[in-house]
């Protein structure tokens, strides 16, 4: 394979769970600036803006900067004002709203859901099912099955997103992993064609195909929402699988 020029990293699961980093991330980091090897995150992530998610993971320890990180939060802001849709309900967690123009509940002209947690119910599915119908675009900020937490797998928002497209008959506009249009920004922000980057993550479907379907080499890491039985009986193939972010540099070292 040609010269790894960038890295794409996933965050929770690879770099942290919970509030709790995954041992020898910033070593990885480190390691790579060494290398003059450019890397950036990318994530799903959509209960903090940006700036936050990143005092979060600076809080716990992780050498991060805001313009290393690319998340699905960002990405669907940057689809509203592509599609120049300005009336906009926000399903998501309030502290992920800061980016966005004020939440609206009656005729939006787009709804983007994102992760709120408990908050689902009937009723909201409902309101949000009828508003569809008389014409809302349905953005999704990702269509993840499930994440990882300190008390196991948990469901995702993308089982939400999928019940409103079986509703509705409407498909909604995915913004973030495995979207291509996702991972060709992180190529842009890293200036490297696709088989010149390797994608790291958790996430068989939202890393690992999602990357091979644009291209680049994808490995798997043995942390987060990693679960070898899943892996074995999946069709999806990681091009590597690695114990932990801390493994990496021997890995790209072998390659």
């Amino acid at each position: 394979m040609n010269a790894i020029k960038g890295v794409l990293f996933d965050l929770d699961g690879v770099f942290y769970v919970g509030n709790q980093l995954v041992s020898g991330g910033n070593e990885t980091l480190s390691w790579l600036r060494s290398q003059g090897i450019g890397y950036r995150f990318v994530t799903n992530n959509t209960t903090l803006s940006r700036s936050a998610l990143v005092a979060k993971l600076q809080h716990l320890g992780l050498d991060i900067s805001e313009n290393e990180l690319l998340s699905a939060n960002f990405a669907g802001v940057l689809q509203l004002h592509k599609m120049g849709l300005n009336r906009c309900r926000l399903i998501l967690a309030q502290a992920a709203q800061a980016d966005y123009p004020p939440s609206i509940d009656e005729k939006p002209e787009a709804i983007v859901i994102g992760d709120i947690g408990n908050d689902w119910d009937y009723d909201l599915l409902n309101t949000l099912m009828n508003q569809i119908l008389e014409g809302a675009e349905l953005i999704a900020l990702h269509k993840g099955r499930y994440f990882q937490t300190e008390q196991g797998l948990m469901l995702d928002s993308g089982a939400f997103v999928a019940a409103l497209e079986h509703a509705t008959g409407k498909k909604a506009h995915v913004v973030g992993k495995p979207n291509p249009a996702f991972f060709e920004m992180g190529s842009a922000l890293l200036d490297a064609s696709t088989n010149e980057l390797v994608m790291v993550g958790d996430d068989l479907i939202n890393d690992i195909e999602g990357a091979q379907n644009t291209g680049y080499h994808a490995v798997l890491v043995q942390t987060g929402k990693y679960r070898k039985a899943i892996v074995e009986q999946s069709e999806i193939i990681p091009d590597g699988i690695i114990t932990s972010v801390a493994a990496l540099p021997n890995y790209l070292s072998s390659l």
